[in-house]
């Protein structure tokens, strides 16, 4: 202990203060009980090397001598100079420093009168100072008896207790309050209210209720929509079914740990912008009747059961979505199946329709004067051809107006699945559209069967060409190799683009 060390001399009219970040101590001592060299070693190897110490000496004739750009020789050169009916004032000064999260205190007792001397802002602003230069938590290593107490990110330990390990995030905590309220405060006051939410504490602790009422203050600043501290008022404004605004006495704040509930759920799991426009909504109509300060569990509890009530609507909404998506899927499978397969309805028709016109035109020469063996005239053979080469013409206009639907089904799947982009997570995208792998194969199965139906037409009107070139009796060789030659090169064209 600091002060033990430091009564250990001869010395009198000593007096202590400590502030937040600097401790100090002076006395004096008669020349002739002047301590020894080691005496004042001693205090300086004590201090944390993370905290700077300087230590002065003055005689009456106002000789300074500071003890850490000397040595031995040199202090007792200054003590032999001095006069034997002389005394000495000394003042020692250590200036503390945050270093890997751990800060220190050399006198609690010094430590606690000096904040419990300051006005809430300026503790506030005292500690947000110290945590601005740690990061999740903040140890206070004690070098004086103490009772451990503790707060969800500060630990006031004896020293050398150990590591501290806590789960809680403070910045992302931070980050979470920002985005879901507004403390206009919050740059001057970077602190939360689980900074001052004690977990850990002991009976008769000077700190208890000033930590409880900043606790307060910071939760109804969080669960606010917009809050500001105005001199020694707390003025803020909730809008929720109703705008609700509050101006608090920060003095007369009483401690309420259902604020501290209502802020801790809000941030806590889920999404913290939907819990905050529940909280508020209840608070808003609840404090219709009473003060925000006078909050109790019935709000908590209405607040949860909206909750509930919510969730459970988003998910029937949920399940819902999934199922119109699965549907449309489902549908689009099924129409583009359709589209692929009316090519080969189209050819039938088509076959159909060509061999109605032979067999018209064959049953016309039967019942006419002219011999079978001449059933294929020239005039015959070309109308034939012409037929063919017309059908020829309706396979490009069917497979064209099949791309154009099948097109606009899968312009139909990319819009919905924009449409929903804003809804569904990526993960419930690629969850309720199966990562596109139904679409991929429908593609395929797709293009495979326009190209089989595609080969087979064209095939069929290759062929009845040849065919009725064969039988025709005043065939075109040179006309029909031509045709083909078109044909040919078409169908290498409309195979290549699909």
């Amino acid at each position: 202990m600091l002060i033990e060390l430091i009564q250990a001399a001869e010395i009198e009219d000593i007096v202590v203060s400590e502030r937040m970040k600097v401790y100090e101590a002076s006395f004096n001592f008669a020349i002739e009980n002047a301590p020894t060299y080691g005496y004042f070693l001693n205090l300086i190897q004590y201090i944390s090397q993370r905290d700077r110490i300087k230590i002065t000496l003055q005689d009456e004739n106002e000789r300074v001598y500071d003890f850490l750009t000397a040595n031995e020789d040199s202090y007792k050169e200054f003590v032999e100079d001095t006069l034997a009916d002389e005394i000495i004032d000394v003042r020692i000064r250590i200036d503390k420093e945050v270093v890997e999260n751990h800060f220190s205190i050399y006198s609690f007792d010094e430590f606690v009168n000096d904040i419990l001397s300051l006005s809430i802002e300026d503790v506030m602003m005292s500690f947000s100072s110290l945590l601005k230069l740690s990061s999740d938590y903040l140890v206070f290593d004690v070098y004086s008896p103490i009772t451990m107490f503790a707060t969800k990110t500060m630990f006031f330990v004896p020293c050398g207790n150990g590591m501290i390990n806590t789960d809680f995030s403070r910045i992302r905590r931070i980050q979470d309050c920002k985005e879901v309220s507004y403390f206009y405060n919050f740059d001057t006051y970077e602190i939360l209210p689980d900074d001052f939410k004690i977990t850990i504490d002991y009976a008769n602790n000077p700190l208890t209720e000033l930590f409880q009422r900043i606790m307060v203050l910071l939760s109804i600043s969080f669960i606010a929509t917009s809050s500001s501290i105005n001199g020694s008022q707390l003025k803020g404004v909730i809008n929720g079914q109703r705008t609700a605004e509050y101006c608090c006495e920060i003095n007369q704040l009483q401690n309420n740990n259902i604020l501290y509930s209502i802020y801790n759920w809000i941030y806590t799991d889920g999404s913290p912008i939907d819990k905050a426009i529940i909280a508020r909504n209840v608070i808003s109509l609840h404090c219709r009747y009473v003060s925000i300060i006078e909050i109790d569990e019935k709000v908590m509890a209405s607040i949860q059961s909206n909750y509930n009530l919510y969730l459970k609507e988003n998910v029937k909404d949920y399940l819902e979505l999934k199922n119109k998506v699965a549907e449309f899927i489902s549908d689009t499978v099924s129409k583009t199946g359709e589209y692929a397969t009316g090519l080969l309805d189209k050819f039938k028709s088509n076959i159909i329709a060509i061999f109605g016109f032979i067999f018209t035109v064959i049953l016309a020469n039967i019942v006419s004067d002219q011999p079978l063996d001449n059933l294929f005239t020239r005039e015959i053979t070309i109308l034939v051809e012409c037929v063919l080469i017309g059908s020829f013409v309706y396979l490009f206009i069917c497979y064209f107006q099949s791309r154009y639907e099948i097109g606009k089904v899968y312009d139909s799947y990319e819009q919905l699945k924009l449409n929903y982009k804003e809804i569904l997570t990526e993960d419930d995208l690629l969850e309720v559209f199966g990562n596109d792998e139904i679409l991929a194969k429908m593609k395929g199965t797709i293009n495979r069967s326009e190209k089989m139906y595609l080969g087979i037409w064209i095939a069929f009107l290759i062929g009845a060409f040849v065919v009725v070139e064969i039988i025709s009796a005043s065939p075109t060789y040179q006309s029909i190799l031509d045709v083909l030659q078109t044909m040919l090169k078409l169908t290498q064209s409309v195979l290549k683009k699909s």
